[in-house]
């Protein structure tokens, strides 16, 4: 099967957009000489992989396992049953594939005028032609050009600032020891995450702190902020200009009603030359979104913070870092000024940016080892106090691991609980502390172990396991087995029996007590189309509300209990990207005129009711993407996995669905192989990163 039949029989399958093929298009009419097919083909690749969350290709790997770096769309509506168009084009990739050696694949892309062929590290180089091919790491990655512009923008950031640590003044001993009032009781192998994260950060100009959900990753950049604003207090320095900003305006908004609430928990310590409450008025509460501070230029894809117009900020922090890919955080690391301190947040383990990159990720993919430095170790004990353990120690440590700490105690989960067992099961790999050979099985055993705990204590189970087999007819919606209908139908009619019931008194105050028994129950899936995908969930769980009458049998578009979310920023409606609103029956106070309004939560100003008409970017949320949920969590998260193989069925995602629960996770899975394939594959995405640093 020649090249043409090839990509024929992609486009059939959809496994080339209309953009790759625009661009092979554009580049057979463009250039003077003749483009091979092997090179055709990487063309292909690198447009195709940088909609799949890769930033290259590398070449290698494809060559290795070439279906599995050309695979199939995200789409479950493909699994149902075998398709000889697929089966064709893998026996036709597969022959393609077999007489191309990698020296030979370097040789037709290197020899092309569209390519610049980087052998060396060399900052200085100025690229003009639209890919380029990176042979400098002992690899071969092939980039457009813009993701390779991006990555040494980067790289030359974390260089640059990782090179220098800020040395502290003798009166930051003292004050992080007050920061910390209890540390001095605790025994010496018992190491304080939150204060070797908050040392290590003061120090420098770019700081990673990652952790799972609960480790307390806000409690410890309030400390941090804290102990910079003390320091600068204490030497008759004025406040430093702190910013904080998130990369969706949900994410922002939980991260300041989080900080606002710890800023009230917490006690800070006073001395001569300031005091608590002075520290606490010194750290901002206002939280934008990462595009709100960088500055958006209308229609355009520039920032009105660059290079040669910095944000005016002494300190930048993001949270959620893990969903900042590899173009936004160029973006704001050319934003900042030479004297700026970056510190990112995040789980290095949650599923990774929609974009392409795995920035945090790839920045602090072995922060689980430490990799300090011997003087980095005999700093931290003399200066905090904290004696981290050899396993922590190398002599090769890189600089940045010198400014990146992983906190490792969970507040949100018991410690031994189901949950957290579940959660290292899936990201770890360990079952009771051991590796796990195997997982399916020992997630049997985790269930097990809850259920007869459960029965004993007469409580709801922490893990609770659901097998759906898959239905024979896509188009039915009442395919569920009775007890998951049930579940479900009991999870949600915790917020519509109050929708139901209306307001006895303030329309507000009913509102809110909805939005919040909304939260305590929502469903995640991992794929939008299809049966087991957010439209076929959400049509499928509207038919068993209407049937167990909590929903009216509506026709409409917009009815009462409703769930929504925000699919676009709108700042005019004060509405964020991820914001959930519950649709709920309204009077008008001044007219009594009755009508349906949909009600979000406005933080400490109460609710936000908009009028259905003027929603233009909304979508139905019975059922929500892992990907969508987030930065959010649930007091009980339930997870459906497809009956089909699909790549997006991954640990990480597994991981992050898990995470979402606070009290109560359940898990339903179609097949016990697929389960099993999606808690052993991980997120793999090309980048020039990964071993850099």
């Amino acid at each position: 099967m020649g090249m043409q039949q090839l990509i024929g029989q992609a486009q059939k399958l959809h496994i080339v957009r209309d953009v790759d093929l625009a661009l092979l298009d554009f580049m057979y009419r463009r250039g003077s000489n003749p483009i091979s097919d092997y090179l055709a083909w990487a063309i292909l690749l690198v447009s195709r992989h940088s909609a799949m969350g890769h930033v290259c290709v590398d070449l290698k790997a494809v060559l290795a396992e070439p279906l599995t770096y050309f695979c199939l769309p995200i789409d479950d509506q493909d699994g149902l049953g075998p398709n000889p168009t697929r089966l064709a084009f893998e026996a036709g990739l597969t022959a393609f594939i077999k007489p191309l050696t990698l020296s030979q694949w370097i040789d037709e892309i290197s020899a092309s005028e569209a390519v610049t062929v980087i052998d060396h590290v060399d900052s200085s180089i100025q690229v003009e032609t639209p890919f380029v091919l990176d042979l400098s790491q002992s690899r071969a990655l092939f980039y457009l050009t813009r993701y390779w512009q991006c990555e040494q923008q980067l790289v030359g950031f974390i260089e640059a600032r990782s090179q220098h640590s800020n040395r502290l003044p003798e009166q930051a001993t003292a004050i992080i020891k007050a920061l910390f009032p209890n540390a001095a009781n605790q025994a010496a192998h018992n190491v304080n995450w939150q204060r070797v994260a908050v040392a290590l950060a003061a120090r420098s100009y770019c700081a990673i702190i990652t952790g799972g959900p609960g480790t307390g990753k806000t409690t410890t950049v309030l400390k941090l902020l804290a102990l910079l604003q003390a320091l600068q207090l204490t030497q008759g320095l004025g406040p430093l200009h702190i910013k904080l900003a998130a990369p969706t305006g949900k994410a922002a908004a939980r991260l300041n009603a989080s900080i606002a609430s710890n800023l009230q928990q917490q006690v800070f310590p006073t001395n001569d030359h300031f005091d608590g409450e002075q520290l606490k008025a010194a750290i901002p509460t206002e939280v934008s979104t990462l595009h709100r501070l960088l500055g958006p230029i209308a229609n355009s894809r520039q920032f009105r913070h660059h290079a040669t117009n910095p944000i005016g900020a002494d300190v930048v922090v993001i949270d959620e870092a893990s969903m900042v890919d590899l173009e936004m955080m160029a973006n704001l690391v050319q934003a900042l000024d030479k004297h700026t301190r970056l510190i990112l947040l995040g789980d290095k383990d949650q599923l990774a940016s929609v974009e392409a990159g795995s920035v945090l990720g790839d920045l602090c993919a072995d922060a689980s080892n430490g990799h300090y430095l011997p003087e980095t170790i005999k700093w931290l004990n003399v200066f905090a106090g904290d004696q981290l353990s050899d396993q922590y120690v190398s002599a090769a440590g890189r600089p940045l691991a010198q400014s990146t700490t992983m906190l490792r105690v969970s507040h949100r989960f018991q410690q031994g609980g189901s949950i957290d067992a579940l959660a290292s099961l899936v990201n770890a790999g360990l079952y009771e502390g051991q590796p796990s050979l195997l997982p399916v099985q020992d997630l049997y055993a985790i269930v097990a172990q809850e259920a007869a705990l459960a029965e004993r204590k007469k409580r709801q189970p922490q893990v609770q396991l659901f097998h759906q087999p898959p239905s024979t007819n896509a188009n039915s919606v009442s395919w569920l087995q009775t007890s998951l209908a049930h579940s479900l139908q009991e999870g949600y009619s915790t917020y519509l029996k109050l929708v139901k019931q209306g307001p006895e008194g303030d329309q507000d105050q009913w509102a809110s007590a909805v939005l919040a028994a909304h939260a305590s129950f929502q469903l995640l899936v991992a794929l939008r189309r299809g049966q087991w995908g957010v439209e076929g969930m959400n049509a499928t769980i509207e038919y068993l509300l209407q049937k167990a009458d909590l929903l009216p049998n509506a026709d409409t578009e917009w009815y009462p209990g409703r769930p929504v979310m925000v699919s676009r920023n709108d700042y005019h409606l004060g509405l964020m990207n991820g914001d959930i609103g519950v649709c709920l029956p309204y009077t008008d106070k001044q007219s009594g005129a009755e009508m349906l309004r949909v009600a979000f939560s406005a933080g400490a100003e109460g609710i936000r009711w908009v009028l259905p008409s003027r929603l233009r970017a909304v979508e139905t949320v019975f059922a929500l993407t892992v990907h969508k949920s987030q930065g959010s969590e649930f007091s009980h998260t339930m997870l459906m996995l497809p009956a089909h193989n699909n790549p997006v069925l991954t640990k990480e995602l597994l991981y992050t669905g898990i995470t979402r629960a606070r009290h109560c996770f359940s898990l339903v899975y179609g097949d016990e192989q697929v389960l099993e394939q999606a808690m052993t594959r991980k997120v793999v995405r090309a980048s020039g990163l990964s071993n850099r640093f």
